[in-house]
C-alpha cells in the first residue's frame, strides 16, 4: 500500500477542494491510504463537504494534529543567516517565511516518524494527470532505493550544473530517513555545505542553497536539507563536490516540479494529460479544473459541443462552466427567473429559441430538442432509473450542469459539473440539496423544482408542462413502447423498443401543490406559460408575454 499525505491550510481551500475532486476522478491503479493533513483548526474548515465526500470514495483519514514546535527561542534570536537577508542576488529567509518553512518541514516530520511505509507527499498546486498515476510512482521507487525519490533538482554551482535537492512534492522512505539525525538538527545547525561556493563568479545565487552560512532543519525546507544531510552523513564530507549525487535519477516523468511555473493551464494539460502522473507547481487552479474536466467529460467528440449552454451574459461564475459543487450553487441566482422545460408535444408550438439568453432547466432528453432551441439548458434533471439507464450515453454528451438520480451512477461517465442526488422523504420538499438528497414526488419536473428554490430564483416559469398523455395506463407500470411516440415532442422519445413507465397523475399534483406552497411561504412563486396546458395547479402566464422582451435579444 501507499501512503499520500496530502498538506493544505486554511488559505489553499479551493485549490485543496479541486485537487480532492481530481484525486476521485482518477484512478491511482494501486492501494492507497491518504492523509489529510490541515494545517489549522478544524473549525476554519471550509471545505467540510468534499473532504467528507472523499473519505466516503477513499481510503482516508483527516487529520488536524502537528508535532510541537521543537526550535528554541535562541536559535531563532542568535541567527547567524539574517545578516545576509538583503544581500544581493540571496534568497535569504526573515522570521515569518522561516515559520512558514518550520510547518513543512513539522509535516514531513510527523510522517517520517509516525509510517513504516513510503508516502508520497503531495499539496494544493498538484495536478494529476494519468490514470494509474500512484502506481507509475510506486513501481518506480521500488526500484530506485533512494531516502527520497522524485524530481532531482539542479542549480549551478562554479560554472557546473548539479543536483541539490529533490522537490518537495516526492516520495519518501520513513524508515531510510529516521536514520539521518533530523530531529536533532531542529535545535542544532551546521555549517552550510554550499556556502563555501556562494561568492564563485559562475554559482547561481537565486537558489535556496545559498540562504547563509549555516543550515538547519529551522533554515531550510526539507527537501534541501534531507538532501544535504543524506549526503553529508554518507560520505562523511560537507563539501558537495565530494558527493555522488546523481547517483540516483531524475524523475521529472513521474513527478515534474515546475514551482510556479509560467505554462498556461491548456499548456499543462496538452503537454502532459494521460503521459505524467504528477505536475507540481501550478498555481493557477483552472489547471485542475481542465484536468477533471480531462478525465470527467472526457476528450471524444460531443453531439452537441457547437450549441452554447443558454443563460443570461451577467450570470454568476458558479454556472458559467467552471467546477461547482451543490453548497456553491445554493442561492446563487437569487432573484432570478428560471424556466422549466418540460418534454410535452406543446413544445411544438413553443419557440424555445427565446430562451437562449434565460436561466432553463432541462428534463430528461430534452436533448432531443436542442437543434430546434439552439442552445443547451443552463441546467439538466434525469430521474428515472429506465431513461438513465438507456440513455446514459447521451447524457455524457451535455455540457449543462447535470442532477441526476443516484441510481443513474452506473450508467453516466461524465462526471463534469454531474451531481449524483438520493430520494429523501417522498413528503418533503426539499428546500436545500446541498447534501445531494431531494424528493422524487413522481414526476422530474418536481426535482427540477427543488433545484430552482435550492438557486434562489424568485419566480419559476413551466413551459411543455402539458401534464396530459394521450396513451397511458396504470400509475408506474412499465411499458415498452410499440412505436413512435405521441405524449411527448418527438417520436423517439420514447420510441419504439424503449422501456418507460406511465405517470402517476395524482400524485404529481400532490407534490406540485406542495411546490407551489413552499414557494408562496417566502415571497417566491411557480407560473405555469404551457401552450395549451393541462396543468391546472398554478396561475397560467401568457408565454409570449414573458419573453416578448428578450425576444428582440435573440433575434
Amino acid at each position: 500500500m501507499m501512503h499520500v499525505v496530502l498538506n493544505f491550510h486554511r488559505k489553499d481551500q479551493h485549490s485543496a477542494r479541486l485537487l480532492l475532486e481530481l484525486l476521485m476522478s482518477v484512478d491511482e491503479g494501486t492501494e492507497a491510504l491518504y492523509h489529510l493533513q490541515y494545517g489549522n483548526v478544524p473549525e476554519s474548515l471550509e471545505i467540510a463537504d468534499t473532504v467528507t465526500r472523499f473519505m466516503e470514495r477513499r481510503n482516508a483519514v483527516f487529520c488536524t494534529d502537528w508535532p510541537e514546535d521543537p526550535v528554541p527561542e535562541a536559535m531563532r534570536r542568535d541567527d547567524p543567516n539574517l545578516e545576509f537577508l538583503s544581500r544581493e542576488g540571496g534568497v535569504g529567509r526573515n522570521y515569518a517565511q522561516k515559520q512558514s518553512i518550520l510547518w513543512w518541514n513539522l509535516c514531513l516530520h510527523k510522517y517520517i516518524q509516525c509510517l513504516d511505509e513510503p508516502f508520497l507527499i503531495i499539496e494544493p498546486d498538484c495536478v494529476v494527470l494519468k490514470h494509474g498515476w500512484l502506481r507509475d510512482i510506486e513501481d518506480a521507487f521500488r526500484q530506485d532505493g533512494g531516502p527520497v525519490f522524485g524530481h532531482l533538482k539542479e542549480g549551478m554551482v562554479c560554472g557546473k550544473s548539479m543536483p541539490t535537492h529533490w522537490a518537495g512534492c516526492s516520495v519518501y522512505d520513513p524508515v531510510k530517513l529516521r536514520e539521518l539525525p533530523l530531529e536533532r538538527h531542529f535545535s542544532e545547525r551546521y555549517d552550510n555545505p554550499w556556502w563555501q561556493y556562494a561568492d564563485h563568479p559562475e554559482s547561481t545565487g537565486a537558489n535556496n542553497f545559498f540562504y547563509g552560512p549555516v543550515i538547519s532543519s529551522y533554515d531550510v525546507s526539507w527537501d534541501y536539507f534531507i538532501f544535504a544531510l543524506y549526503w553529508r552523513e554518507r560520505t562523511g564530507s560537507n563539501d558537495p563536490m565530494d558527493w555522488p549525487s546523481r547517483e540516483h535519477p531524475n524523475r521529472d516523468d513521474l513527478i515534474r516540479c515546475e514551482f510556479k511555473t509560467q505554462r498556461t493551464p491548456e499548456n499543462v494539460i496538452r503537454t502532459f494529460a494521460d503521459r505524467l502522473p504528477l505536475f507540481h507547481g501550478a498555481k493557477d487552479d483552472r489547471t485542475r479544473e481542465l484536468a477533471i474536466r480531462h478525465f470527467r467529460r472526457g476528450t471524444g467528440k460531443r453531439r452537441f459541443a457547437d450549441l452554447p449552454v443558454g443563460m443570461p451574459d451577467n450570470a454568476p461564475e458558479q454556472v458559467r462552466g467552471r467546477m461547482t459543487s451543490l453548497p456553491e450553487l445554493g442561492g446563487c441566482l437569487a432573484g432570478e427567473r428560471i424556466f422549466i422545460i418540460g418534454n410535452g408535444p406543446s413544445l411544438l408550438r413553443t419557440d424555445l429559441t427565446r430562451l437562449r439568453n434565460e436561466y432553463t432547466i432541462g428534463l430528461n432528453r430534452i436533448y432531443l430538442n436542442y437543434e430546434n432551441m439552439g442552445f443547451q439548458p443552463t441546467f439538466l434533471c434525469a430521474v428515472n432509473d429506465h431513461v438513465l439507464r438507456q440513455f446514459g450515453p447521451d447524457f455524457d454528451e451535455l455540457d449543462s450542469i447535470k442532477l441526476l438520480s443516484a441510481g443513474g451512477r452506473a450508467f453516466v461517465r461524465n462526471g463534469w459539473n454531474t451531481f449524483l442526488l438520493e430520494y429523501g422523504d417522498p413528503l418533503i420538499f426539499y428546500r436545500d440539496i446541498s447534501r445531494h438528497v431531494w424528493a422524487s414526488g413522481w414526476t422530474v419536473t418536481f426535482n427540477a423544482m427543488q433545484l430552482a428554490f435550492h438557486l434562489g430564483c424568485s419566480e419559476v416559469v413551466l413551459v411543455g408542462v402539458d401534464h396530459n398523455f394521450t396513451h397511458s395506463g396504470p400509475a408506474n407500470a412499465l411499458e415498452i413502447s410499440q412505436g413512435a411516440d405521441v405524449n411527448h415532442f418527438h417520436p423517439d422519445y420514447f420510441g419504439k423498443g424503449v422501456a418507460w413507465q406511465y405517470p402517476d397523475l395524482e400524485k404529481s399534483e400532490f407534490c406540485y401543490a406542495m411546490a407551489g406552497r413552499v414557494f408562496e411561504s417566502v415571497g417566491r412563486r411557480i407560473v405555469d406559460a404551457t401552450i395549451g396546458g393541462k396543468l391546472t395547479i398554478f396561475t397560467k402566464a401568457d408565454y409570449d408575454a414573458l419573453v416578448g422582451e428578450n425576444a428582440e435579444a435573440c433575434a
